[in-house]
């Protein structure tokens, strides 16, 4: 029977869910404005991105430590993301098992329904309070400039990138998933607690961002060894079991690169916050998103749905939209309502809720910094376990924790700076 079905049944409740979840938006505060002499050194500096078009006040340093309101989002983040295994292993332990490529297309188009719909909500909210969206008021640019400071004046052009990453991300660390252990998976993609600052080094739009201090790089280091000492079991003798060199062409390199592209993914959202607006920005990422893997499901055929609906001259069974759709009710008969209800809540928390936070959270700071509180996820995990689940939480986990906590204070020492400050 057709799979699709399920995925038809799934964005008809986010739409109904996401009436009932439309978030409420506060008018954003405008930050103190700065002296003539800073606002000239951040012009200087940041001259990347501010010659050409709109930018969003109160940037900051993007390599001083988050301030409270950002370490709340960033925090907030990392624990919803951590909902996450908790979600999928209920999921699984509340019915039959539920194809996972399905359950990811599910959630994206849940995702991409409920953002659009609470975007909506909140920009009717303010129009009637006479806000402009940064989505009508940007101006276009020629596309030299927008070349020269790496960030692209279009938030649907800048929306789509992120989607993408994003999109290939969750790909590749889908397929690696079916092919390696659960554990090996969480070791490898903690190296993206170094990849995060080798990419803001690289690809960061501006001097600052890609100007990484030691102390973050010492940080993301900490933050690394600290997720793979977590992830060892207490059994005596245990090890972390890592394939033998070279594996890069396997199923690791796929997780491997999976944490390349969230990483990227973070440092191209603080270049893209320089100048967008977050709410605009995470929804645009999840419909991209969304789109992106439904085109490629669709071309895989993931759903069955092409095999069903094309001709039996060409191979296919020659099935009728009605068949179909009857079809999609014998299938999802099957599906308990708490595992919808599960679907729903994961997309909910892990998926708009925690884009959401990442957005407000990196809007003030660097993705380095970010990736250092980010590093938090696995921990938040644990602890969603032992309080749902009944999950003991290991010395492993309770050390690495601890190890973590320091990384996070050292990197949030003040760095000496390896770029001339201007005093104007």
């Amino acid at each position: 029977m057709s799979r699709c079905a399920t995925v038809l049944r799934l964005l008809l409740s986010a739409l109904i869910v996401s009436r009932v979840l439309g978030f409420q938006r506060a008018v954003p505060a405008r930050g103190p404005a700065y002296p003539a002499c800073r606002s000239a050194t951040v012009l200087r500096i940041a001259s990347g991105i501010r010659a050409a078009g709109p930018e969003k006040p109160g940037g900051g340093d993007p390599d001083a430590p988050p301030d409270a309101k950002s370490l709340g989002y960033l925090l907030g983040a990392a624990a919803l993301w951590g909902t996450y295994p908790t979600c999928v292993k209920l999921l699984y332990a509340s019915g039959p098992a539920i194809d996972p490529t399905i359950v990811v297309l599910a959630r994206f188009l849940i995702m991409a329904g409920i953002a659009l719909t609470a975007l909506a909500a909140t920009r009717r909210d303010g129009d009637r309070a006479g806000e402009t969206s940064m989505m009508t008021s940007s101006r276009p640019m020629p596309w030299d400039d927008q070349l020269e400071r790496r960030v692209p004046s279009s938030i649907y052009v800048a929306a789509l990138e992120l989607g993408l990453l994003g999109g290939l991300g969750t790909l590749c660390q889908t397929v690696s998933l079916s092919q390696i252990s659960a554990l090996t998976a969480a070791v490898l993609y903690s190296t993206v607690n170094v990849f995060t600052p080798a990419a803001a080094a690289v690809a960061g739009a501006t001097p600052s961002e890609r100007n990484v201090g030691a102390r973050t790089w010492g940080g993301c280091l900490l933050a690394l060894f600290a997720s793979a000492w977590a992830l060892i079991p207490d059994t005596a003798g245990a090890s972390l079991a890592l394939p033998p060199a070279p594996f890069f062409g396997g199923a690791e390199g796929v997780m491997l690169l999976s944490a390349l592209f969230y990483a990227a993914t973070k440092v191209r959202l603080s270049s893209h916050l320089k100048v967008h607006g977050a709410d605009e920005l995470a929804t645009g990422r999840l419909v991209a998103q969304a789109g992106c893997a439904a085109a490629g499901l669709g071309l895989a055929d993931e759903t069955s749905a092409v095999h069903e609906l094309l001709p039996t001259n060409v191979g296919g069974l020659g099935e009728t939209l009605s068949q179909v759709t009857e079809e999609f009710g014998a299938w999802t008969a099957a599906i308990q309502p708490a595992q919808l209800a599960l679907i729903l809540a994961s997309a909910v928390l892990s998926g708009v809720a925690a884009t959401w936070f990442q957005s407000k959270g990196q809007e003030r700071g660097s993705a380095p910094k970010a990736q250092v509180w980010f590093a938090l996820t696995p921990l938040f995990s644990a602890f969603w376990a032992y309080l749902i689940l009944g999950d003991a939480i290991s010395y492993h986990q309770l050390s690495g924790a601890g190890i973590l906590l320091f990384a996070i204070f050292y990197s949030n020492l003040e760095d000496t700076p390896s770029i001339e400050k201007l005093d104007v």
